[in-house]
């Protein structure tokens, strides 16, 4: 992480989005109606690690239009490299936001992803609540980013033509997947949303809002998925400390 001009800052060399929830509502809208595929890529401290390994994912985070970041630690680090604008977003946060917007603004939502039925009850809560028009798409079992299943979930995205479409598959799967079909997607604005549909659809539960601000989400979602999740936050996350160090010392270098 690197910080920039007039109070930006960079990850792994690309520019992250600064500002609020309403800000990033509007920046999605400016890319509306979409003429291509765009992609908003929420990169978090596992996905920050893995970036310096994964090449799928590396192009993935550089073909996206709009990266917001989904890591309290990484919101901290941006403000000690001075981009004060630098806040927490999520897709958790952004789909039931991007709904409320899209009953006043006619856009149309597609879901995919979760478990069995997760896309379409989450579709369903949501049409509820907002009145908007949101509709899913089932995401069938596939063996990795490239099988050919992946087609069923590209044509009936399609026929829908929607304008926004949060693909929940977790990253960097979901971010990968797009990358992947990117040529064959719609146009539409691609949003890696992770557990966003199960939040919604209340298959699984999110951290109280208490916890989330202090940062400590990630430890509400370890005790729920101790076996998925352990590695994830107890061996590989401590490794962000050095990223952290390197940054700002770099920084500091480059006065």
């Amino acid at each position: 992480m690197a910080p920039g001009p007039a109070g930006t800052v960079t990850l792994a060399g690309r520019e992250l989005f600064l500002g609020g929830a309403g800000e990033l509502i509007d920046a999605i809208e400016a890319l509306l109606p979409a003429r291509e595929v765009h992609t908003v890529i929420t990169p978090n401290v596992d996905q920050t690690l893995t970036l310096r390994t994964d090449e799928a994912l590396g192009l993935a985070y550089d073909e996206a239009t709009i990266r917001i970041t989904d890591g309290f630690p990484l919101v901290v680090l941006g403000h000690r490299l001075g981009a004060h604008r630098l806040e927490r977003l999520t897709g958790a946060d952004l789909l039931p936001l991007a709904a409320q917007v899209a009953a006043e603004r006619g856009w149309r939502i597609a879901l995919t992803g979760g478990g069995p039925g997760v896309a379409a009850h989450a579709a369903a809560v949501l049409r509820d609540s907002t009145d908007a028009d949101v509709v899913a798409v089932d995401f069938p079992r596939v063996s990795d980013v490239d099988d050919p299943a992946s087609l069923e979930v590209v044509e009936a995205l399609a026929s829908l033509e929607p304008d926004l479409v949060f693909v929940c598959l977790g990253s960097p799967k979901q971010d990968v997947w797009v990358s992947r079909w990117r040529a064959k997607l719609p146009p539409a604005v691609y949003i890696g949303a992770g557990a966003a549909v199960d939040f919604v659809a209340g298959t699984k539960r999110r951290a109280p809002r208490a916890l989330q601000r202090l940062g400590l989400e990630w430890a509400f979602r370890l005790a729920q998925e101790p076996r998925r999740l352990a590695r994830r936050y107890l061996v590989r996350g401590p490794a962000f400390a050095m990223v952290a160090v390197r940054s700002l010392i770099a920084a500091r270098r480059s006065r």
